[in-house]
């Protein structure tokens, strides 16, 4: 096999990687604003946070993965592994 044909399935694969390494930032942020809705409502319940809002919180966690961006992230996260694992199959099979 050639090594254009190789150095090609390595950017492939990188593609992927990177669009999955994108994909997961999003969940990470979106898990950090879920941590700070559960301290918020610690908060409260124990009657120290009182000018907090979790639920205001909580809301802007679910909306990030609701989002158009985080749909795309994984439309684009798939779509790349997809071609990933296509392009092995193909060397596999060659």
């Amino acid at each position: 096999m050639s090594n254009l044909k190789l150095e090609s399935g390595a950017l492939i694969t990188r593609d992927a990687r990177i669009a999955l390494v994108e994909l997961k930032n999003l969940v990470d942020r979106a898990v950090e604003k879920l941590r700070v809705a559960e301290r918020e409502s610690i908060g409260v319940a124990i009657g120290h946070g009182q000018d907090e809002d979790p639920l205001r919180t909580l809301q802007d966690a679910a909306d990030a993965l609701q989002s158009p961006s985080f749909e795309a992230a994984v439309s684009l996260a798939k779509e790349k592994m997809q071609s990933a694992v296509n392009w092995h199959l193909g060397l596999q099979r060659a």
